[in-house]
């Protein structure tokens, strides 16, 4: 039997060894099933449960937030210096433990303020850890074409997030201590499935022991140079900047707000599980939106104008939260987060798409990171100021300051940037 002593051999069977990519598949859809879920009854138990204003809801979707904002870039350069994996399957098993923990409280009767701000930080941290490593982990897992690999991973996301929507709407039947247990025992199978990931090998290198601190800000920064440098990234984060501070404070906040208001204040006991089926299918809405519009992508592959069809989909967005200041019906309502949920899931693939396809291979993680602190980083901002809005001026009319301000960032990145005359037939025109 002939054996291949060439060269370029260790490498080409590294390449075509499985790397469990359908187990990578079914972690990202566990994770976001769970967390899907967790949209719907954070909010619920924040705002119907504790029946908290809408300064002290604003501050509670911000702690959900703010650690992402902080370590996000810490989270980066770990993931770029450590077995990702294993950061993926611990982030999943600390948060089945923290599901299990808010479960026993909610079912013990001793839910607090204090007790969901706590959850709400340590679930924050966890995912400024996972983030990163498990956007990074994809490249190396995905088979064929990356831009593929991406599309499949975000229909794992979406899909996940429609599952968990949807079983929020059978909080009436289920109860809210069922559903969180629900949630730990997934997050358990997502660092079972974990496990069975095999990566192809990436450029880690150890963090040096002596000068960490300055060796990391020398690495971050590199990470920042190279997303600044590139004529694709950064608008690409800057756009995603936006995102953050108007389209998911927005989100979190104010059209949970809207969808409350659709109930008399007085509901009580069960009946109040109402409130969280509504929430439930609002935010399922949106999600199925994405869902179609990213399996459309799979379908047919490769879109010349990405940067076009990026902006584009932000657009909608703006549009969407701008007509969601007009008192209308709830089916209408679902109608108008259903199309925007269709620019979303173009959005969101097509984004981090960009950032995997351009950012230097040996910072993906550090560049990655970035991106997501810019949409995150805007979210705990918009979460505060649309609380104290709201609480101002109601969330009717709260909602036309995030659409009028995505409006704005999508023209001035059209007009003042490459992005949307980038042309992947014609390089040189982008």
């Amino acid at each position: 039997m002939a054996i291949d002593t060439s060269p370029g051999a260790p490498a080409a069977a590294a390449a075509a060894a499985p790397t469990g990519f359908s187990s990578y598949l079914f972690t990202q859809g566990a994770w976001f099933l769970a967390f899907g879920l967790q949209m719907v009854l954070f909010p619920y138990l924040v705002r119907v449960v504790l029946q908290e204003n809408e300064i002290r809801f604003g501050l509670a979707q911000m702690s959900m937030q703010a650690p992402t904002v902080l370590l996000i870039l810490l989270g980066g350069f770990v993931a770029d210096r450590t077995d990702i994996r294993r950061t993926v399957l611990l982030g999943c098993g600390l948060c089945a433990v923290s599901f299990a923990g808010l479960g026993l409280f909610v079912a013990g009767g001793r839910l607090t303020y204090g007790a969901l701000i706590a959850y709400a930080l340590i679930i924050g941290t966890i995912g400024a850890f996972v983030t990163p490593a498990r956007d990074a982990l994809l490249s190396r897992v995905a088979p064929g074409d990356l831009h593929r690999g991406v599309a499949f991973a975000s229909l794992a996301q979406f899909g996940g997030q429609i599952l968990g929507m949807a079983l929020a709407t059978a909080a009436p039947l289920l109860g809210i201590p069922a559903l969180l247990f629900g949630q730990a025992g997934l997050m358990a199978a997502a660092a079972v499935s974990a496990t069975r990931i095999r990566p192809r090998p990436g450029g880690e290198r150890r963090i040096r022991a002596t000068g960490v601190l300055r060796f990391m800000a020398g690495e971050i920064g590199g990470g920042f140079r190279a997303a600044i440098a590139s004529p694709v990234i950064g608008p690409v984060i800057l756009c995603s900047i936006g995102m953050g501070l108007c389209f998911m404070g927005a989100f979190a906040v104010l059209l949970p707000l809207i969808v409350q208001d659709y109930f008399p204040p007085d509901l009580v006991g069960p009946a109040r599980t109402q409130i969280a089926t509504a929430l439930g299918v609002f935010s399922l809405t949106f999600w199925v939106g994405s869902m179609i519009s990213a399996t459309v992508l799979v379908r047919f592959g490769h879109i010349r104008r990405k940067g076009m069809a990026y902006l584009a989909s932000l657009l909608v967005g703006a549009a969407v939260l701008v007509l969601c200041s007009i008192p209308m019906p709830f089916w209408l309502l679902c109608v108008l987060n259903f199309v925007w949920g269709l620019g979303g899931g173009v959005a969101m693939t097509l984004g981090r798409s960009l950032v995997q396809q351009y950012a230097p291979p040996d910072k993906v993680a550090r560049v990655l990171s970035i991106f997501t602190l810019g949409m995150m980083g805007g979210a705990p901002a918009g979460a505060v100021l649309y609380g104290v809005l709201a609480h101002a001026i109601g969330p009717h009319a709260s909602i036309l300051f995030p659409g009028l301000g995505m409006l704005v960032i999508v023209g001035a990145v059209a007009v003042f940037s490459r992005l949307r005359h980038l042309d992947e037939a014609h390089p040189e025109a982008g």
